[in-house]
């Protein structure tokens, strides 16, 4: 399931980090698709030019969701840059972003573990600085109802402080609205209570 809350960054993070000799700059920034994820990417590139690496990962809606990750080891060895980074962005929880850590090698080669460290250590530590808000997921559903159960319906929406979405007034009242999994059940006994039934909410697809 991927309707649940997230952090996601509203500003971009950079922090810096050495280990025996190589430099790991770590950039974060807020990507809900490839496209901006490829943007960041040639920014980074242009901002720290003529590096060893760009390692990259990126979690492009909830971080819970399989399906739409993606990593880089930029010839580092396999699984040593990529995927540790990507794990750390999974476990802070935050969706929607992009870490690409940069290296200047120093000279002095780390191992596979101590690459995965050090991709690691980078990333966790950009993840300490980024400034984030909370993502809401809320799902859309219709409401389809006469004028005259307008004056019971209106209320319990005001009430529960429900975004509405988009309305019509026709012959009859159509509004859009935009509630939180948790908020459907109840919302849904107070309509049918009101208007005997005739109220209900229907989820859009």
């Amino acid at each position: 399931m991927h309707d649940q809350d997230y952090d996601i960054p509203i500003s971009e993070a950079e922090v810096e980090i050495e280990i025996k000799g190589s430099r790991f700059i770590a950039c974060l920034a807020h990507t809900d698709n490839e496209a901006s994820a490829a943007e960041f990417l040639t920014e980074v590139q242009r901002r720290w030019p003529k590096a060893s690496h760009y390692c990259s990962a990126s979690v492009f809606s909830a971080p819970n969701n399989s399906q739409r990750l993606a990593s880089s080891d930029d010839g580092e060895p396999s699984g040593t840059a990529g995927r540790p980074m990507l794990m750390a962005l999974q476990s802070s929880g935050v969706g929607e972003v992009t870490a690409i850590v940069v290296r200047y090698f120093g000279g002095v080669k780390l191992g596979t573990g101590g690459l995965q460290r050090a991709y690691t250590e980078a990333t966790v530590t950009a993840l300490a600085e980024l400034e984030k808000e909370r993502r809401v997921f809320k799902q859309g559903f219709q409401l389809h109802f006469a004028y005259t159960d307008q004056g019971d319906v209106e209320p319990i929406l005001f009430e529960a402080g429900v975004e509405t979405a988009s309305s019509e007034y026709g012959e009859s009242v159509l509004l859009t609205v935009l509630l939180r999994p948790i908020e459907v059940e109840t919302l849904q006994k107070k309509l049918q209570a009101a208007t005997r039934g005739r109220v209900q909410l229907k989820p859009l697809n």
